[in-house]
């Protein structure tokens, strides 16, 4: 597992680069004077609301977090924003809401649990640390370079109007944390005490997950019998039988691969779709992680943000927040990341005293930094998917302060009818295959049978906050238990013997693909919560393959796109595990189609084979 964020650590493996930085004496333009500085009103961002009526924090940083309240500013970056595009959080903390007392669990490279502005959070019983070599088991804080989690915990909760720094989405949580991101740290027994196995992640509410694989070829999963998938379901029982809710990052490939695992994106890139599927990472597939993709600060996917059918709704994860070349277009551009807590003192962190990256708040020599971060407490370009990923979880301990009886199923529920559409004008991009057939590989917001819109760049849209509380507020109506599950399993006809050479062929280049229809009945499913299924297929290309679902009302999801950066090599796949959110709400019960298309973008093509598909729908 890696974390998943953009800032620029290339000397560490771990980290998602998708930016190199402009390594220049770039001037922010934004200050007029220091004397401006240190007697402007902290107004925005807490220090309004919407109708500029509340009073404003004593955080001096809070005005330049966008992600709470949008006014446009520019977060130390060169480029404001558009205004409004937030969490629309402020009614919630206008209202009183800061999230007091719900249980949120960090598990990433650490957490500082010191830093000024995290240690009033921190809760003594849900720490632990993995690292063989940690000298205290009880302490996550990370040695070295290590700050994303110390990142990813202020974004969720770093305390609120106490003189220093920014804020927390859920300012007064209870705030534990795991140092799980380590080598050798990751093992079976490991993952099964972070998961909620052991007593400090046992009685969490909300578990952040901001970190990710990046696998290039099929991985075989079945969630039934896979450790991991199956330590993951069990997440559901835990919280007195409520659940615990495990929001989990979607990753940042959508351009590029990090460093650290180099992908083949020049056909994503050419074709204008994701270069990496939410989907190809399997537990991603699993109903029981909240997959959280990237906004930036103008209201559109962040450019690094992978697109999939598995995600439900997105965060607020910015972009470099200082000059940086796109990968794609090479334009030199700037806009805001995310401003939280670094990892403290000027020795170590993305703030450190050598830092030079063309945002004033890390800049050691700049006078912003003198002013607002002479200890080096703070960063300004925190971003990735990590950075959205920590967002939801504070809206969730938002959510769960105002209705703490809300299940893992009700979070779920709640995000996905209060979640609002973003990006609406835009339009999917259109492909030629080699017969000559246009195909669209990537459809954008689509109406499904119930009504609802999603989008696989967005699921169902942006967190708002204020409708989330205010619908946890006045919820009753409680999804408890698991979902109720409908399965329908086919064969191609000569699988029977469940021969290796069986199956039927995928047409190369046909955009009409091979059909495989799919009965589900007697799933007593009126109101789908998911859609996941099993593909066993013999000699395709992954990276050339599409898998599309098609429901009884006739919406079409692609559950993983063409032109990925799967391998291209010809190969058999098993329990190639894919789920989609798509459909929610619809009925379970009909006739399904499962559509394969290979767009035939590999040399000398031969046809890969459909053999089995198991469909399972999930709901109530």
């Amino acid at each position: 597992m890696q974390r998943l964020s953009n800032e620029p650590k290339a000397h560490t493996s771990f980290r998602e680069s998708r930016y190199w930085r402009v390594q220049s004496d770039f001037r922010l333009l934004i200050i007029t004077s220091t004397a401006a500085l240190l007697t402007a009103s902290l107004a925005a961002c807490g220090g309004s609301s919407n109708d500029g009526s509340s009073p404003p924090p004593s955080d001096p940083l809070a005005q330049y977090q966008w992600h709470l309240q949008n006014t446009g500013q520019e977060a130390f970056s060169g480029q404001g924003g558009v205004p409004g595009i937030d969490l629309r959080v402020m009614d919630v903390f206008n209202g009183g809401g800061t999230g007091d007392g719900v249980r949120v669990l960090v598990l990433d490279d650490g957490l500082e649990i010191a830093h000024p502005d995290l240690k009033g959070q921190i809760a003594a019983d849900m720490l632990h640390n993995f690292a063989p070599s940690a000298a205290n088991s009880l302490d996550p804080t990370p040695p070295g370079e290590d700050m994303h989690g110390t990142g990813v915990g202020g974004i969720i909760g770093a305390s609120a109007n106490n003189g220093i720094g920014g804020r927390g989405v859920s300012p007064k949580v209870k705030l534990g944390g795991a140092r799980l991101l380590c080598p050798s740290c990751q093992t079976p027994v490991n993952i099964l005490d972070a998961y909620g196995g052991a007593s400090f992640s046992r009685f969490a509410a909300v578990i952040n997950g901001s970190f990710g694989a990046n696998p290039t070829s099929p991985v075989d999963f079945d969630p039934d019998e896979n450790y991991k998938g199956v330590v993951i379901k069990r997440l559901a029982s835990l919280r007195d039988g409520k659940g615990i809710t495990f929001v989990k990052a979607a990753g940042n490939e959508y351009q590029a691969g990090p460093p650290s695992n180099p992908l083949d994106c020049s056909r994503a890139n050419e074709a204008m779709v994701s270069c990496f599927n939410t989907n190809a990472e399997p537990d991603q597939a699993m109903p029981q992680q909240l997959v959280v993709g990237s906004v930036n600060a103008f209201g559109k996917r962040s450019s690094y943000s992978n697109a999939g059918s598995s995600i439900l709704v997105m965060g607020l994860g910015g972009e470099s927040g200082a000059p940086a070349q796109d990968p794609v277009t090479g334009i030199v551009s700037s806009s805001p990341a995310i401003i939280t807590t670094d990892y403290s003192g000027c020795a170590y962190g993305q703030a450190k005293s050598d830092t030079k990256v063309g945002n004033g708040l890390n800049d050691a020599n700049s006078e912003i930094h003198a002013i607002l971060n002479p200890n080096c407490d703070y960063t300004a370009i925190m971003n990735g998917t990590s950075s959205a990923t920590p967002t939801i979880s504070g809206v969730v301990a938002l959510m769960l302060e105002a209705n703490p009886s809300l299940t893992w199923r009700d979070v779920r529920y709640i995000l996905m009818r209060t979640a609002r559409k973003l990006d609406t004008a835009r339009l999917p991009n259109t492909v030629t295959l080699p017969t000559g057939d246009r195909y669209v590989p990537e459809p954008a917001w689509t109406q499904n049978g119930a009504g609802l819109w999603f989008d696989n760049w967005y699921g169902f849209g942006l967190a708002d906050a204020a409708a989330a509380v205010a619908m946890a507020k006045a919820y009753t109506a409680h999804l408890t238990g698991p979902m109720l599950s409908g399965e329908a399993i086919r064969l191609a006809p000569d699988c029977g013997s469940r021969s290796p050479a069986c199956g039927t062929e995928v047409p190369i280049g046909d955009a009409a693909g091979l059909s495989v229809p799919i009965e589900v009945s007697g799933s007593q499913i009126s109101r789908i919560e998911a859609v996941q299924i099993m593909l066993k297929l013999g000699q395709v290309s992954p990276g050339d393959l599409a898998v599309e679902l098609i429901s009884p009302s006739g919406t079409r999801s692609v559950l993983m796109n063409a032109y990925s950066s799967m391998t291209q090599v010809e190969q058999d796949v098993s329990n190639y595990t894919l789920a989609s959110y798509a459909f929610n709400e619809e009925s379970g019960d009909g006739v399904w189609t499962l559509r394969l298309i290979d767009v035939a973008k590999r040399d000398a093509p031969t046809a890969g084979r459909f053999q089995i598909v198991s469909l399972g729908v999930m709901g109530r």
